[in-house]
């Protein structure tokens, strides 16, 4: 059996004698350490009773280090500076850290709704970072390091907690300049126009059944997968469009879009926007802060 190693000296005994044979003083390495001068003498006779040998060479006016107390200051002087070192900079880094929510969402919304009104939850929210990833996929949150997401859909995320933020609609758009051109007063005019339309196929045909109106046999039109790339195509007047009012709701108000047939009523999407993320999350101050958040400002979503 291999012979067992002697036991350390105690922590705070090498930390008196280590402070005391930096200052050659018992009095001020109780000064540094926060303790009395007794205490330090104490602790340092402690250790030399442990080793067996004496460290200091005590006279009434200072301390000399013995050859041993001189090979122990030495070892410990970097030992200790490196556990300063240590402390300074995990203190440091605890200090400047600062809480983060990460969040997951698709990209047409994150463009078009979440990212412009960022600035108002940090704002608000000073103290918090925001981490953006806008994907179409479902991410994993027991994998990825994500704090919550905003999805589109009908709510079934299971494993996840799901909380409706808004319905959408369909609503037809075109640039200002464009509608007065066309002149468009009734859905049938549609057929003077390109619509646009997004991945949905069959959107433009449900859309005039919704309203009661006959689609046009024939007219032109050109389709665009991603939502907020064809709100930007509308917004540069290559055509009307058909297209996610919540995507479309921030064009309309700074005058960029204008709504084709205002008279005519929303056309449900039949999905809706929901806030999902694991239920341990549901405590944490920066998913909370950013929670309340989206909340208040998804309000103006149900148009």
């Amino acid at each position: 059996m291999a012979e067992r190693p002697p036991s350390l000296p105690s922590l705070n005994a090498l930390q008196a004698f280590e402070a005391a044979a930096r200052h050659e003083s018992f009095t001020r390495a109780a000064h540094e350490l926060g303790v009395t001068q007794t205490a330090i003498s104490h602790q340092v006779k402690a250790l030399e009773g442990e080793l067996g040998a004496p460290l200091f060479r005590r006279s009434p006016r200072r301390l000399t280090l013995t050859p041993l107390g001189q090979a122990w200051s030495a070892e410990l002087l970097v030992v200790f500076q490196r556990l300063r070192d240590a402390n300074e900079r995990l203190r440091a880094r605890v200090r400047t850290e600062r809480p983060v929510v990460a969040v997951t969402t698709i990209p047409s919304f994150g463009a078009r709704w979440l990212v412009p009104r960022l600035g108002r939850f940090m704002n608000q929210n000073p103290e918090i970072d925001v981490r953006i990833s806008a994907s179409e996929r479902l991410v994993d949150f027991g994998v990825e390091p994500f704090d919550l997401g905003i999805r589109y859909g009908h709510g079934r995320y299971p494993g996840l907690t799901s909380e409706r933020l808004a319905d959408d609609a369909w609503v037809v758009v075109a640039a200002p300049a464009l509608a007065r051109k066309l002149a468009l007063k009734t859905p049938p005019d549609l057929r003077r126009a390109t619509l646009l339309w997004d991945d949905q196929v069959g959107l433009w045909r449900e859309w005039f059944q919704a309203v009661g109106a006959r689609e046009p046999k024939t007219y032109a039109n050109t389709q665009i997968s991603d939502s907020s790339m064809l709100v930007e195509a509308v917004v540069r007047g290559q055509g009307v469009g058909l297209a996610r009012w919540s995507l479309a709701c921030d064009e309309l108000k700074a005058g960029n879009l204008t709504r084709v047939f205002p008279a005519l009523p929303l056309v449900p999407t039949g999905r809706s926007y929901f806030l999902v993320r694991p239920r341990e999350n549901l405590g944490r101050r920066p998913v909370s802060a950013f929670c309340d958040w989206v909340r208040t400002e998804a309000a103006s979503l149900d148009a």
